[in-house]
């Protein structure tokens, strides 16, 4: 303890007779710590954050009907508890049943959906007026309406011709919604999937389900396998253009911010390596006189390098916080996501700082070594 005290005692005096050298090389820390931080803050919350944003716009795996085979709602619930087996984060999931109804004996296309379901899986949905909220409420797109004249809050007749011809009862719609979408949607009707099995009976027939899920395509693929061995009468298939070009932005991104960080990491410690330079030649004289005293190469390289890690634990511990704080800032301003940070990054950041800091001391030890007490004494 007594020896612990003494090189800290030390080290705190070398600190205060060059307060201004202190300075330099604890800002230097200070700024590469915080700008180290918040791109690792950026590197590892940012791209996943991300990927939800994207997983939301649009879905990355579908299933259909396998051959002649028929999907059915329970079998979205298979698949459903299949996923769940498999540990995949589902970000959302919607199933869809696609008829013809007839409307003053013209072709009226529907798709029956869950909306609350619809809705999640695709926000980008552009609806005036509002969802359907209860039975025989629709959503009707924007092309069908401008074809026949559809506003919300009409109520429309609309007939479902079964398959030996005969046409169902007249069933009134009223259209709480017309829907934007730039898509097949526009030219249809939507209405809730037990609307249309009330309309046309099917056992609880889908066409489609459509899933968002987490994952690169390797990972994607093999939930698609899983689900075909699972349930012979579907068929799962990965949309690789949407998965593709999901990995190539988030591989960028993470490359991109690892090669700034290698950068900073450098230029950290160059100035370090420079201040220490610097102090090195500043106390030649007192490392001269500790050598005559009897101080060895070791402990003086010990005394500089503890200073070099101080300086980092000091600036890691400022530049971890700073970082957060920058990581929250580019994070809302320019990815327009809420920060989800963890402490971790405080402990991280003092000791990549301390390493950096060590090692950028570590390069001037030959200087330390090389200084001859004699000739550094004797005024030469």
């Amino acid at each position: 303890m007594p020896r612990v005290r003494m090189y800290l005692r030390m080290i705190t005096r070398a600190f205060a007779r060059r307060i201004s050298r202190v300075l330099v090389a604890s800002l230097s820390i200070i700024v590469g710590a915080t700008t180290l931080s918040a791109l690792a803050i950026i590197t590892y919350t940012v791209p996943e954050q991300i990927a939800r944003e994207l997983r939301s716009y649009g879905a990355n795996l579908v299933v259909s009907p396998a051959g002649t085979q028929t999907v059915r709602v329970e079998d979205m619930e298979t698949i459903n508890a299949t996923l769940a087996e498999a540990g995949v984060q589902l970000v959302g999931y919607a199933p869809y049943r696609q008829d013809n109804l007839l409307y003053n004996q013209q072709p009226l296309p529907a798709m029956a959906t869950d909306f609350a379901l619809a809705t999640v899986l695709r926000p980008y949905w552009s609806i005036d007026g509002q969802l359907p909220s209860v039975a025989g409420e629709v959503l009707v797109g924007r092309d069908l309406a401008q074809r026949y004249g559809f506003k919300v809050g009409d109520t429309i007749s609309v007939v479902a011709q079964a398959e030996q011809g005969v046409d169902s009862e007249p069933a009134r719609l009223t259209i709480s919604g017309i829907l934007r979408t730039g898509g097949t949607e526009d030219a249809m009707v939507l209405l809730a999937l037990a609307d249309l099995e009330s309309l046309l009976p099917s056992g609880g027939r889908l066409d489609m389900i459509e899933y968002s899920l987490l994952g690169d395509e390797a990972t994607l693929e093999s939930v698609a396998s899983t689900i075909d061995r699972e349930d012979e009468s579907v068929h799962a298939q990965v949309v690789k253009r949407i998965t593709r070009s999901e990995s190539g932005v988030l591989l960028t991104l993470r490359a991109l911010i690892w090669i700034v960080s290698i950068v900073i990491g450098a230029l950290t410690m160059i100035s370090v390596t420079t201040t220490m330079n610097a102090v090195v030649s500043e106390r030649a004289t007192e490392l001269a006189l500790k050598k005559t005293l009897g101080a060895s190469n070791g402990q003086l390289v010990g005394e500089f390098i503890g200073e070099g890690v101080i300086l980092g634990l000091f600036g890691g511990l400022l530049g971890a916080v700073g970082g957060i704080a920058v990581a929250g800032l580019v994070t809302q301003e320019v990815f327009n996501l809420n920060l989800q940070a963890s402490w971790w990054v405080v402990p991280v950041t003092m000791t990549a700082a301390a390493l950096v800091s060590g090692l950028g001391t570590f390069v001037t030890v030959r200087r330390i070594v090389g200084i001859n007490p004699a000739i550094v004494l004797g005024g030469e």
